[in-house]
């Protein structure tokens, strides 16, 4: 009886371990030297992508927070949610671009609050077994990254929150 006991036990658990494990991908991130060189050639190659931008709409005007690059001509896919807005044609993509460059030529999502200096970071999507799905650029302050969650063979679906702020009660 003890052993039948002990069975179910670590069948259940095993169960719960396998449930929980999920299929995850992971984002990959990049050091600054390698995030100048991508964010170059992700403006230079942009029509190469499908992207969607996400502004934070809790300032006047909203602010740009997340670029989402989206390979094309592949069987991937990124889903993203109602608030992003995709990447039309390239006068919209020049505009943002301009928008968002520092005055040393940087492209940059960094925002003058409170005299901080925040930074924008680079991370590859990957999907199960490294398969390159795409990047992100988003702003550090702003946005932390969760999790890439496998929806099927070749869609994913990205999690991100505001950052957990000391004080703040989230």
């Amino acid at each position: 009886m003890k052993t039948l006991k002990f069975l179910s036990l670590m069948f259940i658990a095993f169960v719960f371990i396998m449930g929980c494990a999920g299929n995850y991908g992971k984002f990959k991130r990049q050091s600054e030297s390698e995030s100048k060189v991508t964010k170059r050639e992700l403006i230079d190659n942009w029509s190469d992508y499908d992207i969607w931008l996400h502004y934070h709409s809790g300032y006047k005007p909203p602010r740009l927070t997340i670029i989402i690059f989206d390979t094309k001509n592949d069987d991937k896919e990124i889903l993203v949610s109602s608030g992003y807005s995709k990447v039309k044609d390239q006068e919209m993509w020049t505009e943002i671009v301009k928008a968002n460059t520092a005055s040393d030529g940087e492209f940059t999502l960094v925002w003058d609050t409170y005299g901080y200096d925040y930074s924008t970071g680079v991370q590859e999507i990957l999907g199960l077994d490294n398969q390159f799905y795409g990047f992100i650029i988003y702003q550090q302050y702003a946005v932390s990254l969760q999790r890439v969650e496998q929806i099927d063979e070749n869609t994913i679906r990205i999690s991100w929150s505001p950052p957990r702020r000391e004080g703040s009660g989230r």
